[in-house]
């Protein structure tokens, strides 16, 4: 497997609808919106039932037709879709400029050495004081 694939993540749910949109936009069997979408017959059924119940797709004779209002919001998802990529991008050059575990282990640090400096000083009596060690002569 390659890996691009192992880091894949899930898709978000408006990730889904903008792909059962899409592929509805010219008039779709539910197998074809499967297949494209890449959903499990299940989750197929379920999606489209959602969206017919919102009025966002049409059953019309077998196919799947996209509504006005599911056209509206197929526009909406594209513009969502495109500034996450750019979000995304962002982030990626943010954190090679700017690695989070350097930072979280340089944070995590200094915070427990304050702490111990706190405590040292709210509590100067319970420092363990060194004897002189016996010397034998």
């Amino acid at each position: 497997m390659s890996q691009a694939k192992l880091r894949r993540k899930k898709r978000s749910k408006y990730e889904i609808i903008h792909d059962v949109l899409d592929q509805c936009q010219t008039g779709s069997k539910k197998t074809w919106v499967m297949y494209r979408a890449n959903l499990s017959y299940d989750l197929t059924t379920n999606y489209l039932e959602e969206l017919e119940k919102l009025g966002l797709v049409e059953n019309k004779e077998g196919l799947y037709y996209i509504s006005e209002k599911g056209k509206q919001l197929l526009e909406l998802l594209r513009a969502w879709r495109q500034k996450k990529s750019e979000l995304n991008d962002l982030t990626k050059m943010i954190k090679e400029i700017l690695p989070e575990d350097g930072m979280r282990k340089k944070k995590a640090d200094q915070s427990q050495a304050e702490r111990a400096k706190e405590e040292s000083q709210a509590n100067p009596e319970q420092i363990p004081q060194q004897s002189p060690s016996p010397t034998s002569y």
